[in-house]
């Protein structure tokens, strides 16, 4: 709810703010900053252990930002507290995923992750409409943060109660594999940054988009950014089952491949407006799977740590601050259309990288298997 609330807010914040379309998107760019640096530090502490602690402590830090952002009005401080919330948001990711990681094997770790984040697809998906109702009914944001902190105040006592899975330690490795799994994880780190950057452009500014367009009337725009977070909450309850029947490479390569064909629709439409609703949707449903499904096939090969992850993690918000501040630009500068054709660029960038992804991984499992003896030579 925290990560998705900024798109369907930033009309009312540029109102309370006094600035324009490219300058609110500073504020997108202000939560991914602090979200990379938080997400880098964050590994390392939760290798250290209490990883429950260090979670609640960050749920409870993005509820006292989030009240601040409800009172304050001057730009500046709000870049600020962005970032703060940023920052939160990056432990409370890193938390989450390491952790789930560690309470499962890389074996069957899929559908868990899947079931996780799932649930951010249920907080995206209702955020918009929370806001929404939020701004009808009292000119402001504040039934949301009442709501979003709330919960936040009610995650950190819950998890200070819970036990912590145990920490992994990073394992051992000859030279040249340790080699190749490092250009692996580099690989996977350029995805999360191609995937992140597109799905927070495309959630973080498709509101605009359909104010731009004129999709409709007043609640339009909120309901399409709805739409998408149905799509991919959708596509999330789909891949928990899916996980359990077919390989992540299939689901990962299908899902992309289904991604860029919806993206390059939307993007060729004109904003015509049953395309853009149907187009939406089926891009929200093919983006959905793939976050988790990239975690859990990377640990597979790579048996993740809280450092990697963490890495993994911080990739992510510069995906998240680099694609969404240049579409806020060139939505001011070029249009509408800006939005669509960016997300549908980076989208075919990110299917090759999930290719390479394969192929090296593919590669450096060759590497890893014993050589045939006498001992081990199959039965024949």
């Amino acid at each position: 709810m925290i990560a998705s609330f900024i798109g369907p807010s930033l009309e009312h914040l540029r109102g309370r703010t006094g600035v324009g379309i490219g300058e609110s998107g500073l504020l997108l760019g202000a939560m991914s900053v602090g979200y990379i640096l938080a997400s880098l530090a964050a590994g390392r502490a939760y290798d250290r252990g209490n990883g429950h602690l260090l979670w609640a402590g960050a749920a409870a830090s993005a509820a006292v930002v989030l009240v601040g952002v409800l009172v304050v009005d001057a730009f500046g401080v709000l870049l600020v507290l962005f970032a703060l919330l940023g920052g939160a948001g990056g432990v409370m990711d890193v938390g989450g995923n390491t952790l789930v990681v560690w309470s499962r094997t890389p074996e069957t770790v899929g559908p868990t992750l899947n079931a996780l984040h799932l649930c951010f697809g249920v907080g995206a998906l209702s955020s918009p409409l929370l806001v929404s109702r939020s701004l009808i009914w009292v000119d402001g944001l504040g039934v949301f943060v009442a709501v979003v902190a709330g919960g936040c105040l009610l995650l950190a006592a819950a998890l200070r109660r819970a036990p912590a899975p145990a920490h992994r330690s990073a394992p051992e490795h000859d030279p040249d594999t340790h080699t190749s799994r490092r250009g692996l994880l580099a690989l996977v780190c350029v995805f999360f940054v191609l995937y992140v950057g597109l799905e927070a452009g495309f959630a973080g500014w498709v509101h605009t988009y359909a104010e731009e367009i004129r999709l409709g009337d007043i609640g339009a725009a909120g309901v399409l950014t709805s739409v998408f977070w149905a799509g991919f909450t959708g596509g999330r309850i789909v891949a928990i089952w899916m996980t359990r029947r077919i390989g992540s490479v299939e689901l990962l390569v299908g899902s992309c491949v289904m991604a860029t064909c919806a993206i390059g629709v939307l993007a060729m439409a004109d904003g015509k407006h049953v395309v853009v609703w149907i187009a939406t949707a089926v891009f929200g449903a093919s983006v959905g799977p793939q976050f988790p499904t990239m975690i859990a096939y990377g640990d597979q090969r790579l048996q993740l740590t809280g450092s990697a992850t963490s890495l993994i993690i911080a990739a992510s918000g510069f995906g998240g601050l680099v694609l969404p501040v240049g579409i806020g630009w060139l939505l001011d500068r070029y249009g509408a259309a800006a939005m669509p054709r960016t997300i549908a660029v980076a989208m075919v960038l990110a299917t090759g990288v999930v290719v390479l992804i394969v192929l090296s991984s593919r590669s450096l499992a060759a590497r890893q298997r014993p050589p045939v003896t006498s001992t081990n030579a199959p039965v024949t």
